[in-house]
């Protein structure tokens, strides 16, 4: 195994390499980011409320956010799995905090411009498969579904965009949160591949 620590002086960004077996495991820190621990602890704990219908409509993103996704990772790639795509055709863009479930923790309160802002936030987004997308996670939150890779990255992503737009967490959700939180010694975004970029995960 070989590894090392290089900085990118051009962001700031600490990036570690490990090389094991032919597989090359990049680890981006997200360096602008806090701990998490203490942004859970400040969110509102409380029931679900769908304080009016959901309409997937008032909650618009422009197709360019795609090509976002792409370029901030290197390809077409799916942080859920550790899998990279051939074409983009491939995948779905993937609300981290679905726009439902999102909805029902606060934003069916909000204004238009506040919905159209929270569904094309970076921050908020990233690819998926078709079927982890439409079949696995759905509208789900973390308490009902947690992705196979980076998952102490996403959580860390849930918290921000749930302290970002003042959204609750249900308690059995801060209680998954809190539990996959406190296993984590990284929050960075990790990004799998090999020399041919051979697909490892579903």
């Amino acid at each position: 195994m070989w590894s090392c620590q290089v900085k990118d002086w051009l962001t700031g960004v600490a990036i570690s390499m490990v090389i094991s077996g032919g597989l090359l495991l990049i680890i981006e820190v997200e360096h602008s980011y806090a701990s998490p621990h203490q942004d859970l602890r400040q969110l509102v704990v409380a029931a679900e409320d769908r304080c009016t219908h959901y309409r997937s409509k008032e909650y618009p993103y422009p197709q360019s956010v795609e090509a976002q996704l792409i370029k901030q990772y290197g390809g077409v790639y799916s942080p859920y799995t550790g899998r990279w795509f051939r074409s983009s055709r491939e995948t779905d863009i993937e609300h981290i905090v679905a726009k439902s479930e999102a909805h029902d923790s606060g934003m069916c309160r909000a204004s238009s411009q506040l919905k159209a802002q929270f569904a094309r936030d970076l921050l908020n987004l990233t690819l998926a498969s078709v079927s982890v997308n439409r079949h696995q996670k759905r509208g789900y939150d973390a308490a009902e579904w947690l992705p196979k890779q980076n998952r102490c990255w996403f959580v860390a992503r849930v918290i921000q965009v749930k302290k970002k737009y003042a959204l609750s967490v249900d308690p059995k959700e801060y209680e998954v949160l809190h539990q996959v939180v406190s296993g984590c010694v990284s929050f960075a975004l990790k990004l799998f591949t090999q020399l041919d970029r051979q697909q490892i995960g579903s």
